[in-house]
């Protein structure tokens, strides 16, 4: 029963990564539904305005997902009480980070929601004037949308690394869960070259930076759903000293 709490925080982890993988995969304009250039907002706020209901069902479904991450998270909190370096303040900070990252990522998915409504809104208009109103709307809402998506990707790949270093000396020997701890390291590597890349060499195809930031992030899940299951089935690893 001791291991009650952590093995319940890793299925929360399981959970959350596959309905965020899900919304993230089927959301309209995303890569299996109507696909837009998620750098042409205009097509973009089509897509979504073409299915309004399948956009609020995938993002809800990612909103709970990251909000099971969250929870999971928090379990490892205590895996830094007593330890030093990165695995106890940088482990600590890194679980920080993370959680702050995925709340700016939440809070633009609240702003896509508005962004749904707004698009109903002017379908629905008495007036030229009006939907016109709301069309704008929507497409301020999704720009800010992006914006707060652009400060999670600024801040998710310290919260990733710090967590993978704080985790990865607890273990022995190399294994799957290891491996994993190593992958969020890398995922918060090569997400901020990326980044500094597109902000810093001219004429940077962002399209093709999109497309490799969304990659590192399912890398960066399959390595979290790996990190759930070790939870789930009570790795010691994973279990922070006053709960064994």
């Amino acid at each position: 029963m001791a291991m009650a709490p952590t093995r319940h925080a890793g299925l929360a982890l399981l959970v959350g990564v596959v309905l965020s993988m899900i919304g993230s995969l089927i959301f309209p304009g995303g890569p299996l539904v109507d696909p837009v250039d998620q750098t042409d907002f205009a097509g973009a706020i089509e897509a979504l305005a073409a299915n309004p209901g399948l956009g609020h069902l995938t993002t809800l479904m990612v909103i709970v997902g990251m909000l099971l991450h969250g929870y999971a998270l928090l379990a490892l909190f205590g895996l830094a009480r007593g330890g030093e370096g990165f695995q106890g303040p940088g482990l600590r900070f890194g679980i920080i980070v993370s959680l702050f990252g995925w709340g700016l990522f939440i809070l633009s998915l609240a702003k896509r929601h508005m962004v749904i409504h707004l698009t109903q809104r002017a379908d629905i208009a008495d007036t030229a004037t009006l939907q016109e109103f709301f069309d704008a709307a929507a497409l301020t809402g999704h720009t800010e949308m992006s914006g707060l998506i652009l400060g999670f990707i600024v801040i998710y790949p310290f919260g990733s690394a710090l967590t993978g270093l704080g985790l990865v000396p607890r273990f022995d020997a190399m294994d799957v869960f290891k491996a994993a701890c190593y992958g969020l390291v890398l995922v918060g590597v090569v997400g901020f070259l990326n980044f500094v890349f597109a902000l810093f060499v001219p004429d940077a195809d962002l399209l093709l930076h999109l497309m490799i930031n969304n990659l590192v992030l399912m890398f960066g899940s399959v390595c979290l759903f790996v990190i759930g299951l070790g939870m789930y089935r009570g790795r010691s690893e994973f279990v922070p000293a006053d709960t064994t």
